[in-house]
Parts: C-alpha cells; structure tokens; sequence
C-alpha cells in the first residue's frame, strides 16, 4: 500500500462520515420539533449517530489492509471536523477535556469499526 492510496480511503471514509453525521443530526433535530424528544436524549442519540457514520464511512471507504490505523485516523478527523462543523453553526468555540475525549471515542470507533470491516470484507 502506498501512503497515496490510504490517505484517499481515510480522506473518503472521513467525508462519507461527516456527510452522514450532518443529514442524521439535521434530521434528529427535526424530529426533535416534531415529537417534543427530552434534551436527555440528544447526548445519547448524537454519540450513536457518530459511532454509524464511522462505521459507514470505514466499512464503505477503508480496504482491508492497515485497515485498524487507517480507521483509528478516520474517526480522529471525523471527530475533529465535526465538532468544528457544529461550534461554528451553533455560533461558539470552546475547548475542553471533552472534546479530547470525543476524539480518542472516535478513534477507537474508527479503529473497531474498520478490524469489522475488514473482517467481514475478508469473508465475503
């Protein structure tokens, strides 16, 4: 594998992501007016649309070959951007040891889901 060819799968794997992480939450927040969902439940339901996008995007994008740290560098960017993405619409930038811990969160989400992947691309 050539550093060429793995960054393209991680650069994919990332936009798939965030393109996914973006309709979901856009549609959760619609269903959020709609049906009057308590704000308990906007944490939980947004880390689980953040792990299946990873998911997604490394099932999808990332070849079986390195596929472990080519995910852990998925779910890192994807983690990133995403929480760039959402401050700059909700308008305030603001870092903490939360922010960090969502990274590692996405890394490991990235690294599990694309040892899944592989596996199962492995099978098939």
């Amino acid at each position: 594998m050539r550093g060429g060819k793995g960054a393209a799968q991680i650069g994919k794997g990332a936009c798939v992501s965030i393109i996914f992480t973006l309709a979901a939450v856009l549609l959760f927040a619609l269903a959020i007016k709609l049906f009057s969902i308590p704000s308990a439940a906007i944490t939980p339901v947004n880390q689980v649309i953040k792990f299946l996008a990873v998911f997604l995007g490394c099932f999808f994008c990332i070849k079986p070959e390195k596929a472990f740290f080519k995910g852990i560098a998925c779910g890192a960017i994807v983690a990133v951007v995403t929480y760039f993405l959402f401050a700059i619409i909700a308008g305030s930038i603001s870092f903490g040891w939360l922010n960090v811990l969502d990274v590692v969160c996405g890394a490991a989400a990235g690294g599990l889901s694309a040892l899944i992947a592989a596996a199962a691309k492995n099978r098939g």
